[in-house]
């Protein structure tokens, strides 16, 4: 991260999660990681398009959480997405798929 900058802000998008791209463990150990070795580094993360199959292995993840980590989880609503993107980013950092006017970048896996 550059010098200065402390916290992550993920956009977790789920358009198109199926319960087959699910790995519950996988999900919680990624979590615990962040709260436990990178305390604190996690600022927000806007869940969006979160479909119901998701909301159910949801509810097994968010047990094992943090409370501190469970306050910067947000699931935003659809009719909501555009204004709750405004209110957490600046418009000029704003990914174009969501109405801003950067190209997003995809995480290449290694």
């Amino acid at each position: 991260m550059p010098p200065g900058q402390e916290k992550f802000f993920f956009i977790a998008d789920l358009k198109g999660w199926r319960y087959s791209n699910s790995d519950v463990r996988g999900y919680i150990s990624a979590l615990n990681i962040l709260q436990d070795y990178y305390p604190e580094r996690l600022g927000k993360l806007l869940v969006v398009h979160a479909p119901y199959i998701f909301m159910k292995v949801w509810k097994m993840v968010y047990p094992v959480l943090d409370n501190k980590t469970k306050k910067k989880i947000i699931f935003v609503e659809s009719n909501k997405l555009k204004s709750t993107l405004m209110e957490n980013i600046e418009e000029s950092q704003l990914p174009e798929i969501y109405g801003g006017p950067l190209p997003l970048v995809p995480v290449q896996h290694i």
